[in-house]
């Protein structure tokens, strides 16, 4: 009875073992067996981009994205949502009823936290603004989720002879941006350096533009594909990081 009870013993040892070895991977490995959910949370910019279709027209594989709006600087309740999932916030109204019977939305492994030109210089001190980005970092971070930051996209010069104040407040974010991401180690996707006119005045070229000087036309995605791409794969090397098919030029 004693070598049965002991031979029992250790098979339900090892087969505790088995189920628990799942559990014990890091989010790193369960990246590596699945595709990288990416969720980019920002505005208009974001939204036209069209990222949920970026690794079909670029023939990138291993990753998902999605694209979220909150059309407002504050993107706190934007975010707490995204942090939430897969589980929903309640609201009574019948679009969230009716998203009780669809596929509830998956977690992101990683989260994007970009800003439009749309809302520079706006009401909000500049300090408080890069507070509310540090804070939502920090958000990100404590869930065990990955997180970048972007710069914003500037506007032209025509545009911003008509907008005192907007050039000079997303110049002064970005700065801040890059130096954030540089000393904190986190990952950044930089729009600006890939549509701007030059290192020195920093507008946005006017043959990318859709026409106000401020959203951007397909050639402008196009170039933005690629910059994602790039960022995205210092964050998850794969061999599909350099895809043959890409539009970006």
């Amino acid at each position: 009875m004693k070598i049965l009870s002991r031979v029992l013993a250790l098979w339900m040892t090892g087969l505790s073992a088995a189920f628990a070895a799942p559990n014990t991977s890091s989010a790193d490995s369960q990246m590596a067996a699945r595709p990288v959910r990416v969720v980019l949370v920002g505005a208009s910019i974001g939204q036209d981009w069209n990222l949920s279709d970026l690794p079909k027209r670029t023939l990138l594989s291993g990753y998902e994205l999605e694209a979220l709006q909150a059309w407002q600087y504050d993107k706190s309740e934007l975010l707490d949502e995204t942090l939430m999932r897969p589980s929903r916030k309640f609201r009574f109204t019948p679009g969230y009823f009716k998203g009780l019977f669809t596929p509830s939305p998956q977690p992101a492994d990683v989260v994007i936290l970009k800003e439009c030109s749309s809302y520079f210089p706006g009401d909000t001190d500049p300090l408080r603004k890069q507070q509310m980005v540090e804070r939502w970092i920090q958000q990100v971070k404590e869930k065990n989720i990955k997180v970048m930051l972007t710069t914003v996209v500037p506007v032209t010069k025509t545009r911003a002879m008509k907008n005192q104040g907007k050039q000079e407040g997303v110049r002064e974010y970005n700065n801040w941006a890059r130096d954030y991401a540089r000393n904190n180690q986190i990952g950044l996707v930089d729009l600006e350096a890939a549509l701007r006119t030059d290192a020195k005045e920093r507008y946005l070229r006017d043959d990318l533009t859709s026409g106000d000087g401020s959203h951007l036309n397909r050639k402008a995605y196009d170039i933005l594909d690629r910059v994602m791409i790039q960022a995205l794969c210092q964050l998850k090397p794969s061999e599909n990081c350099v895809p043959a098919g890409t539009r970006a030029k």
